[in-house]
């Protein structure tokens, strides 16, 4: 009886891509994410973003895509806060639980388009997970705003 070799996968091999491309793809993932958090993601590829994100992680640049990402929700939020901030007391509540919501579906496809860096780069950098992320990011820029919890 003849033996059989095991069949063993080969991970790809890093390859680093041109600075000016992995610039263009970053624009693009960041103009995506602000297009997901206007609620206008109908529009949008996921299966293209998501393979921007995974060539960005397999040209090594998930730390510039991490970075981009917290840096980009960071924004978003203090754009939230002032947003909560501005409505009367009567309806400061139900803004905040409507952007809330907004913010956690939002998340949850910036997560989906983000999977491969969170399965590869976050977890060998030690990072805090995409939705994660953001979660803590919502609490620590609009919940301790100062004008929302006056």
């Amino acid at each position: 009886m003849a033996t059989r070799k095991k069949f063993v996968i080969q991970p790809f091999r890093a390859r680093q891509t041109d600075p000016s491309r992995q610039e263009e793809t970053w624009t693009h993932l960041k103009n995506s994410i602000y297009e997901i958090f206007r609620l206008n993601a109908s529009n949008l590829s996921f299966e293209e973003l998501y393979r921007l994100g995974y060539n960005l992680v397999l040209g090594q640049c998930g730390d510039k895509l991490y970075d981009g990402l917290h840096n980009t929700v960071n924004e978003q939020m203090l754009h939230v806060a002032d947003l909560v901030a501005s409505k009367a007391d009567e309806t400061l509540l139900d803004e905040l639980k409507r952007r809330w919501d907004i913010h956690k579906v939002a998340m949850q496809m910036i997560r989906d388009i983000l999977m491969y860096m969170d399965r590869t780069y976050v977890v060998t950098s030690k990072k805090t997970p995409v939705f994660e992320l953001g979660l803590h990011l919502f609490w620590t820029t609009v919940l301790h705003d100062i004008r929302i919890q006056g």
